[in-house]
């Protein structure tokens, strides 16, 4: 009988132990929280990601001198199949096969800079009005 007594009583928790208890309940609740939040976000945002730049920002783009932001504008129109920006694709085009040209050119790789070559002209050719920033570009790489 006394065993049974002895099992049946308990000894009081230690109010630390509680406190634990109940941060770490807290604690998963809020991680539970956020991670909803964060999948929802990323929904969201997934759902918006197939963005594609206009004429008006890659020209805002090329009046600051972001070369870089023009080729990456290029490739994002590319991946998104926007191909209304016409002139400022193959301008961003001319810009990076001007680089990579020089690059080419100047290790002696003479296939891959002619290959270059070949796409800055192509590139040229359908730039329009904005050939007057290739003959910028021209003068920046030399």
């Amino acid at each position: 009988m006394s065993r049974v007594r002895n099992k049946k009583e308990r000894k009081p928790k230690d109010p630390v132990i509680i406190a634990l208890d109940v941060t770490i309940v807290i604690l998963i609740i809020a991680m539970i929280f956020v991670g909803e939040k964060a999948v929802i976000y990323k929904l969201v945002v997934d759902r918006n990601a197939s963005f594609s730049q206009d004429a008006s920002m890659m020209s805002f783009e090329l009046q600051r001198g972001d070369y870089s932001a023009l080729i990456q504008d290029k490739y994002m129109n590319e991946f998104n199949g926007n191909t209304k920006p016409g002139a400022y694709n193959s301008l961003a085009g001319y810009v990076e096969a001007s680089f990579l040209y020089n690059i080419y050119d100047t290790k002696g790789y003479t296939d891959r800079a002619n290959e270059q070559k070949a796409a800055c002209d192509e590139a040229r050719a359908n730039m329009k009005e904005l050939e007057v920033f290739a003959d910028k570009i021209d003068r920046m790489f030399k």
